[in-house]
């Protein structure tokens, strides 16, 4: 194609030593460089770091930031573990890879079950939480098994759906922002589940991809490296579910979801729905009690008048007999 380089006949050697992980992706090892593996595959992972960064940036000025930015800093060990990886494909690196996306899955679990607890037992629950992952990921580094890891992984990402859904419940009461919200979940998930089918496909017809990628050229033929496009999915994916879940479990939560999310919130939900209606709930209230004051006060007064008023009448007339007995 116009604007393209061939691919090299021999791949570059490789600086970090024969590929030693037991996964191995379609995008060919040490092409462009002798430092870094898989250049598409590494770089995807920027999605992750992006996300983060973002997040992070918008907690800057609450009291309890540190709450707020553990899922994030949690993709971003996810974008971080996952590079490294990628750049080498060794054994030992794949287990930053796994763990990651565990840990990262963690801390949105330990989010939504004691937002609402107090200090002493967020902090049990966190340090309980960290012994288990501890357990685990040191049990799967030992025996260098990935079944479990999927099955654990898994099971969180239920958990923490199904948790999700009764804090919608129960925190957003108004039905336009509700239905915003419910979309943004199911955008979330449409997003997930389409880069893991990608990442199949990637499996599935990796020869076919192969040659096509060689016929079309350099850089062209990275738009069909779909791990990383993976990356980019379930980066996304990922971070919808963090920014809403922290959202919801902040002091936000059902008010309107306005400008608060990145790319590609903005294109999928009307940040704006419900505002109106907050918005008329709350001048109702204050034209209420001012009303109410208004009303309280001005029958306080007329009370007032009439009370000077028949004490007048009262006091006139007991003058006036007075007067005439007088006579």
């Amino acid at each position: 194609m116009a604007f393209s380089w061939s691919y090299p006949q021999h791949a570059h050697p490789a600086y970090w030593g024969p590929v030693t992980a037991q996964a191995n992706f379609c995008e060919e090892d040490y092409v462009l460089t002798s430092y870094i593996a898989e250049v598409v595959n590494t770089l995807s992972n920027l999605t992750y770091l992006l996300y983060a960064y973002h997040g992070i940036k918008s907690n800057a000025n609450h009291k309890d930031a540190i709450l707020r930015n553990l899922p994030y800093l949690g993709i971003a060990g996810v974008g971080l573990g996952s590079s490294i990886f990628h750049a080498t494909l060794k054994n030992y690196t794949q287990w930053c890879d796994d763990l990651s996306m565990l840990i990262a899955t963690a801390t949105v679990l330990h989010r939504v079950f004691t937002f609402d607890k107090s200090l002493s037992l967020t902090v049990t629950s966190g340090l309980l939480i960290t012994l288990l992952m501890t357990v685990f990921s040191t049990w799967h580094c030992i025996t260098d098994e990935l079944t479990m890891h999927s099955v654990l992984f898994g099971l969180m990402i239920a958990t923490i759906g199904l948790k999700t859904r009764s804090i919608i419940s129960s925190r957003v009461s108004n039905p336009l922002i509700k239905a915003q919200v419910f979309k943004l979940c199911t955008w979330g998930s449409v997003i997930f589940v389409t880069g893991f089918a990608i990442w199949n496909v990637d499996n599935a017809i990796c020869g076919t991809l192969t040659g096509w990628k060689r016929q079309v050229g350099m850089p062209w033929s990275f738009l069909l490296e779909l791990h990383g496009w993976w990356h980019v999915f379930t980066g996304a994916g990922a971070y919808i579910f963090i920014a809403l879940v922290e959202y919801l479990t902040s002091e936000d939560a059902g008010k309107p979801l306005g400008g608060r999310f990145a790319f590609p919130v903005g294109w999928l939900v009307d940040g704006e729905a419900g505002k109106e209606k907050v918005e008329a709930n709350g001048n109702g209230h204050l034209n209420g009690h001012a009303n109410g004051h208004a009303n309280g006060h001005a029958n306080g007064v007329a009370k007032a008048n009439s009370a000077v008023k028949a004490n007048g009448s009262n006091g006139k007339a007991i003058g006036n007999g007075n007067a005439k007995k007088n006579l």
